[in-house]
């Protein structure tokens, strides 16, 4: 490779002595990543430094099988020529999840190697991971971009360094082209698979260069470096619109809660931003809850004119739905349907603890009331029936008070909507005892330090972060 190796400026003595004592690369076993893992090794041997190539078998293709195979062989044949360094070790990930259907293939494989290799890097306590991506990757991710019709933060591609998730995702190579890297082949001697997929169109990036890059680079000599240059200046737009967007966050957001899932607003600050203000936090926020909102939802909620007083439910994705009422904006998961109604179920309580409500996504917890604080006089052990609202449900809120409908007590107590939904708490004979928001009904005798009833919403994460955290990906070590 010509000019000093961009991994040698990654990789000093000073670096690795305060980082881990060893860097990652992800291999595919293709030639960039081959050529990529080469240099590392070469640069990380001179230092003392272990290199680790992590490899993620997807499973989509039969041709796959072999692959860790070869790039065990091809190290081995690495260390023969270099038996004075430290050899490199191979770690392979096979997913065996699908993508499920209606998911775009590409995206799916993309996120499930994400997550892979972190999951590989943090259990080996890595914290350094080198991806292969070259300066035709960044101009091919620009142009795709481009034609998805994306704003800055589509347009300033691949970042040549990230933090996340406590790794650092490093792309070193993003100033060489791929001869470059494929010269470090040829000269090294270095032997690489070839993957299929490379050759079928009815992927973007594979069709984009089957179909048009050799057209471009003919009729635009320079078009590659521009398009990549062009990139680079996106993300450094990128930095002063962030900047932008952290001021605003500061100036509209009063408090946040719910882990950075509810926001109380200050509503002048809000109203006084221009759509196109709006619509980056509003894009910056979903992006922080690892939403992927539509462009086109973003654009409508930036010019809609929030009343305070209003109430309003915006759907988001399959799972999550905007919500306002009274200042407060909160990503929430959609509620239970009334197509889904779930049946009354009795829970019995023998002492203090949490328990889940079959239907209802969420748990009831039982607890004691702190000494200074009162609490139902209940008696353990004790069975409450978990049920939904009824129309005929009457509800007192103070001693002296009126049983009114459910609807006129949120109302007064100025519950959300979105807070409405969980279910109710009765006796065994129907009698409504309890009632997310507003407490105990005034007619249940309550005590010093008496039980105090809480209901908890499941999370309002992302599907796939649960899911990943649920079953991280089974992982095969080869040496």
């Amino acid at each position: 490779m010509s000019g000093s190796s961009p991994t040698a400026v990654l990789l000093t003595r000073a670096s690795a002595e305060r980082s881990s004592p060893a860097v990652a690369v992800a291999c595919s076993g293709g030639p960039d990543s081959m050529a990529a893992l080469w240099l590392v090794w070469r640069s990380a041997s001179a230092m003392g430094v272990q290199t680790w190539a992590f490899h993620v078998h997807h499973g989509l293709q039969v041709s796959a099988d072999q692959w860790p195979g070869f790039i065990a062989e091809e190290l081995a044949r690495w260390s023969s020529w270099h038996p004075k360094w430290s050899p490199v070790q191979l770690r392979v990930c096979h997913l065996l999840e699908k993508p499920g259907r209606g998911r775009s293939v590409q995206a799916w494989a993309r996120e499930a190697r994400y997550k892979a290799l972190k999951a590989m890097a943090q259990e080996q306590g890595i914290d350094l991971m080198v991806l292969a991506h070259h300066r035709q990757d960044q101009a091919e991710t620009f142009l795709l971009q481009a034609l998805r019709g994306a704003g800055p933060q589509g347009l300033a591609g691949m970042p040549r360094l990230a933090w996340r998730d406590g790794v650092c995702w490093a792309r070193p190579f993003l100033d060489h082209s791929r001869s470059d890297l494929q010269q470090v082949l040829a000269q090294a001697g270095i032997n690489s698979v070839a993957d299929p997929s490379n050759q079928d169109p009815q992927w973007a990036r594979s069709g984009l260069r089957l179909s048009v890059w050799s057209a471009l680079v003919d009729a635009f000599a320079g078009a590659e470096s521009a398009l990549a240059r062009a990139a680079r200046r996106c993300a450094q737009a990128l930095e002063t619109l962030d900047q932008g967007v952290q001021a605003d966050r500061a100036r509209c957001v009063i408090e946040q809660g719910q882990g950075g899932f509810r926001w109380s607003m200050d509503q002048p600050a809000w109203e006084a931003l221009s759509p196109a203000r709006r619509s980056q936090l509003l894009r910056a926020w979903f992006v922080q809850c690892g939403l992927a909102v539509p462009a086109s939802v973003v654009d409508r909620l930036s010019v809609y004119p929030w009343a305070r007083a209003s109430a309003k439910r915006w759907p988001l994705d399959a799972l999550h739905e905007l919500r306002w009422y009274r200042g407060v904006i909160q990503i929430d998961r959609k509620p239970v349907s009334a197509a889904k109604a779930v049946a009354d179920v009795s829970l019995r309580w023998s002492r203090a603890g949490t328990k889940q409500a079959p239907g209802w996504a969420g748990r009831i917890s039982l607890r004691r009331a702190p000494p200074d604080q009162m609490g139902a006089a209940l008696h353990l052990p004790c069975t409450l029936l978990v049920r939904t609202r009824r129309g005929d449900d009457q509800f007192q809120l103070s001693p002296r008070g009126t049983p009114r409908a459910l609807k006129k007590q949120f109302q007064s107590r100025a519950v959300a909507a979105w807070d409405r939904s969980g279910p109710v708490v009765a006796a065994q004979d129907g009698a409504l005892l309890w009632v997310p928001g507003l407490g105990w009904d005034a007619r249940v005798l309550q005590i010093p330090g008496g039980w105090q009833l809480h209901w908890h919403p499941d999370d309002p994460l992302p599907e796939e972060a649960a899911d990943l955290a649920a079953a991280p990906p089974r992982m095969q070590g080869f040496a």
